[in-house]
């Protein structure tokens, strides 16, 4: 939170500390528009709308006062945030730059240790096995991928775990002190999971929403023997294996574990698939499977 509060103008921030105790998951700010803060999946008006000239000011402090230097991200409509997390952003798209930002969406990562604890031994149990997580967009994914690249590489699993932070918010200083991982931090996804097989000789490879352009790397690592975790969105399994993409990789039984994640009353939910079949895990901490 200090570190979105620090991008942000005064009037907004002050905004901002009234929610900090309800923990928010998104802020939107929005060029002469409403700016929102996301709790328990419910967008909150504030009363405040911040002018064009302000959204500029937060996108270089984004930037570090260089927009030249992040413009690469920008082109792909984010930008990491300085203590993890992601700032989306959208507005006028010309000439390949984004010219004009109307709207930032501030994603603050949140820290939950243990949620990730069943999955873990349920993949520990099955050597070899990959698992794919899959919900709509702010669900909980990167953080349960969080959690679980930090279980497997920190005692008592100790695995070595290549961790691919394609956007910069999946890795938390503070949870990989003891861990075995080897990061790979800003790489394209395909990139680093093909070096991370030929140059690290990981016994896991986690990466964050995988797509169409993974699919060839992706099928590379499997081949190689190195399981893979990652996430996709869908909101049900039936629409992932609608997503062609997604559809050769199950068939190709890169994923023999699938957890679907949702929230009710913020409690997270999961349910497993091992191979298509109902698999019952311990519960995620405050939640149900």
């Amino acid at each position: 939170m200090n570190a979105v509060l620090s991008c942000l103008p005064p009037r907004a921030a002050e905004i901002l500390l009234k929610y900090e105790a309800r923990a928010p998951t998104e802020i939107r700010l929005r060029a002469d528009r409403p700016m929102t803060v996301t709790v328990d999946g419910n967008d909150l008006a504030t009363g405040l709308s911040l002018t064009r000239d302000e959204l500029k000011d937060v996108v270089l402090s984004l930037c570090g006062g260089s927009l030249h230097s992040c413009r690469d991200a920008i082109r792909e409509g984010y930008l990491p945030l300085p203590d993890g997390g992601r700032a989306g952003l959208c507005g006028t798209y010309s000439g390949g730059e984004v010219t004009a930002g109307t709207s930032i969406c501030l994603r603050i990562p949140r820290t939950v240790r243990g949620i990730g604890a069943g999955l873990c031994r349920a993949l520990t149990d099955r050597p070899g096995a990959g698992l794919l997580l899959y919900s709509p967009p702010g669900e909980g994914k990167t953080t349960l991928l969080r959690d679980i690249a930090a279980t497997l590489s920190s005692p008592p699993y100790r695995r070595r775990v290549a961790l691919i932070d394609s956007r910069r918010e999946l890795y938390r200083e503070e949870l990989f002190r003891r861990s075995l991982v080897d990061l790979y931090l800003g790489y394209p996804k395909g990139t680093a999971l093909e070096q991370a097989i030929r140059t690290m000789s990981p016994q896991y490879l986690v990466c964050d929403e995988i797509g169409p352009r993974e699919t060839e790397a992706v099928l590379t690592a499997r081949s190689a023997g190195v399981p893979l975790i990652a996430s996709a969105h869908a909101p049900s399994f039936e629409a992932l294996r609608r997503r062609p993409d997604m559809r050769e990789l199950l068939d190709a039984g890169l994923f023999s574990l699938t957890a679907g994640l949702s929230r009710r009353g913020g409690a997270l939910r999961l349910t497993v698939r091992e191979d298509g079949r109902d698999l019952a895990i311990d519960p995620p901490a405050g939640g149900e499977t």
